[in-house]
């Protein structure tokens, strides 16, 4: 499909139309003759064109063609997609995912999968070659809900992880033993180990882009809002985001997140404790 870097694009797709792979220059043409229809995006705006655009799936897939969606979007916009998809004749899932970069890469992921369960129970062989585990959550919308709830307890969990750094670096504690602790209390999750070790190391490669972090935050804030669902901590954590993006940090890791912290405490978190 198009994408802003056309050379980029292809460089991607390279390794997969060498292995026999029908490479599209559309989501039109990329859904024309097939079964099953998947797709990843990064935000409901690239949802809207994708699937609803001029050069769109709609504009092409028939009756008896299955899609899925795994982005990560408000619960409203796969219903409005199954919606669309049901006038075509076509079934729909939404089935976003936890995990980032190695777990994709691993068939590691996390699956989420929400719709008519006889299409679910149909393509689940396909989503348990992705996935380390699939979890079923019933009617369309309710895979996306649970991505945004999950999406929640992470965002906080960083918070967390960094306002807890900052605070031991500017106690002067061994940042190295920090850690171990953090890795056998009961507090403990693969989140903050991983994530806080990386701090340490100042290594924010990106697994999962703080930008995208801080869509997921106001896909929430919008989620919980018309729930009426108080949500106190991710404004916190939002604002932090907010600050972390600002300061030019938005492409790397959402670990970047403490960047915000450190600079209102003029200090900087590494292995080793300040003199």
């Amino acid at each position: 499909m198009n994408l802003p870097s056309g050379i980029a694009a292809l460089k991607n797709v390279e390794p997969f139309s060498k292995k026999g792979a029908r490479v599209a220059d559309t989501p039109r043409d990329a859904v024309r003759d097939v079964d099953l229809v998947m797709y990843s995006l990064s935000n409901d705006q690239a949802v809207e064109e994708v699937v609803f655009g001029a050069k769109g799936i709609l504009s092409e897939i028939n009756e008896g063609q299955i899609a899925i969606d795994m982005s990560t979007v408000l619960p409203a916009t796969s219903l409005r997609e199954q919606e669309a998809y049901l006038k075509h004749g076509v079934d729909f899932l939404d089935a976003p995912v936890f995990g980032s970069k190695q777990e994709s890469a691993d068939a590691k992921l996390w699956i989420l999968a929400a719709g008519n369960k006889a299409i679910f129970e149909k393509v689940k062989p396909v989503l348990e070659h992705l996935g380390q585990t699939v979890h079923y959550f019933g009617k369309n919308g309710n895979a996306a809900a649970m991505k945004l709830v999950g999406n929640l307890i992470v965002a906080l969990e960083m918070e967390a992880l960094a306002e807890g750094l900052v605070l031991a670096q500017k106690a002067g504690l061994d940042l190295k033993t920090v850690m171990e602790v953090a890795k056998v209390a009961d507090f403990r999750s693969p989140l903050l180990a991983s994530n806080g070790q990386n701090i340490l190391k100042r290594d924010f490669s990106t697994s999962f882009a703080l930008k995208l972090m801080l869509k997921d935050a106001g896909l929430i804030e919008k989620f919980a809002k018309n729930l009426q669902s108080p949500i106190p901590a991710l404004y916190v954590a939002k604002k932090n985001l907010e600050s972390a993006v600002a300061l030019g940090f938005g492409t790397e890791n959402a670990s970047a997140l403490i960047k915000a912290l450190e600079k209102e405490a003029g200090v900087e978190v590494k292995g080793a404790p300040p003199s």
